[in-house]
């Protein structure tokens, strides 16, 4: 064989590896642009999540006091009305305060009941029965 007859054999098997050398640049390009991409989607992600929890902290700690001040209101427009019937501050007073009582005892009693479907009573009876026909 002569020496074209070489380089035409040569360069087709050279052109299809450069395809490929190619493609393989383009992959990598392609790669890092996807990690930088994800990299700024976290980093992004990651101060949202972290304002988000600071004014989570923030509306936790304001919460209580709102609903204490919510209260308290509620129960001076409750003592007032009373008053209004009853012309007595005293009574009008202690009057609210049994009504607190009364609906701090009933959320107790409820509260008590949820603790106690919270250990899934029916099923831990259910699994003892059970594990009593076995035996």
């Amino acid at each position: 064989m002569d020496n074209n007859a070489a380089d035409r054999i040569a360069a087709p098997a050279a052109e299809a590896h450069a395809p490929a050398a190619a493609s393989l640049g383009d992959l990598a390009h392609d790669t890092s642009d996807y990690v930088r991409a994800w990299s700024a989607l976290l980093a992004s992600e990651s101060q949202l999540a972290r304002i988000s929890a600071i004014r989570l902290v923030c509306g936790a700690l304001v919460l209580p006091a709102l609903a204490l001040a919510i209260c308290v209101s509620l129960d001076g427009l409750a003592a007032t009305l009373i008053n209004r019937w009853l012309k007595d501050w005293s009574s009008c007073i202690a009057i609210v305060l049994f009504a607190n009582l009364i609906g701090l005892y009933t959320l107790l009693i409820c509260m008590r009941r949820w603790w106690r479907n919270l250990s899934l009573p029916r099923s831990r009876g259910a699994l003892a029965r059970l594990l009593e026909h076995l035996v």
